[in-house]
């Protein structure tokens, strides 16, 4: 039996349609929160993000000497021993203060990624199994949108789709999941919220549907489209040798993520291919831990943009 949601979480990479994702979620009666953070230029339409939330995984990082935007991600041991102390204990009262009504909530911030080896036993501690979406995109439209908001370079960007990417599949791992595609949600929103519905477990409302893909959706939201990654039919990992040899290329981190891409993207009926429509499935599993020892492999990304004193003029902190 489909569990009901009650808590939903959004995951993914900075600029993959987390937002849309994020407000899909009021069609199907979420409520993201009182406080979000309002419209930028970067992102008019809004993030639809608490801001609370926001505000403590931005001190989570700090306080692990970590960014979002800057190399290598905060490292899971020291996120543990975090969440076994005062910021752990701040958090839980956080989670259970926006949990405590009986609607189904909705969180997201493209940090989660990065953060659920301390939001896990939090989540527990709180008696909370959420449902996980992780958002997905071309990491060459991620990377070109970074670099008009952000100045970042196509590899470093890429590196840390990586790095959100892989850190929301495992940091997700036996929580229900789905993977939701940004462009195809953009080119059958029907679909996708059809979809959505069956994975949470809750039913459409008519009027918000009607206002998210008439209203919300336009064809502006696609920040900066860059050329998509060739499908990948295998859906599967590099073979053992190309996987060693991913240093030798000149932009390793690029080129992994566009495999993985490959391999998660929708295919022309809008679902995940196998076998990453099972992300339980031990194929799924042995594809994201060869992934993951390519990335452990790999040099570090080449420095991105100096980390500014102000976020740029229109830009996302």
């Amino acid at each position: 039996m489909t569990q009901t949601a009650q808590l939903i979480l959004v995951l993914g990479m900075h600029r993959s349609g987390t937002s849309a994702w994020a407000r899909a979620l009021r069609v199907l009666g979420a409520d993201l929160g009182a406080r979000l953070l309002p419209p930028l230029p970067c992102n008019p339409k809004g993030f639809f993000e608490d801001a609370d939330v926001y505000a403590c995984n931005k001190e989570l990082l700090r306080l692990l000497g970590a960014s979002w935007s800057h190399w290598p991600p905060p490292p899971a041991l020291e996120q543990r021993r975090l969440a076994g102390g005062e910021a752990g204990a701040a958090a839980l009262a956080l989670l259970r203060e926006k949990c405590a009504a009986d609607a189904p909530v909705g969180l997201k911030d493209p940090r989660l990624s990065l953060l659920m080896p301390f939001w896990r036993p939090v989540l527990a501690a709180a008696g909370l199994r959420p449902h996980c979406l992780i958002c997905l995109r071309s990491p060459q439209s991620v990377a070109a949108s970074l670099a008009r908001r952000d100045a970042l370079g196509a590899e470093h960007s890429q590196a840390l789709w990586v790095a959100h990417t892989l850190g929301a599949l495992t940091g997700s791992a036996g929580l229900p999941r789905m993977l939701a595609d940004y462009d195809a949600l953009l080119r059958a929103p029907q679909t996708a919220l059809e979809r959505l519905s069956l994975f949470l477990n809750r039913p459409v409302d008519a009027a918000e549907r009607a206002a998210f893909c008439n209203d919300f959706l336009d064809a502006a939201l696609c920040h900066h489209r860059g050329e998509d990654a060739p499908s990948d039919p295998e859906g599967a990992p590099a073979p053992e040798g190309q996987a060693q040899n991913a240093a030798a290329d000149p932009a390793p981190w690029g080129a992994l993520a566009r495999r993985i891409y490959a391999a998660l993207r929708s295919g022309p009926d809008n679902k995940p291919p196998a076998p990453f429509d099972d992300l339980e499935s031990p194929a799924c599993a042995r594809a994201l831990g060869a992934w993951l020892a390519t990335m452990r492999r790999l040099p570090p990304p080449p420095a991105g943009a100096p980390r500014p004193t102000a976020p740029p003029e229109g830009a996302r902190p």
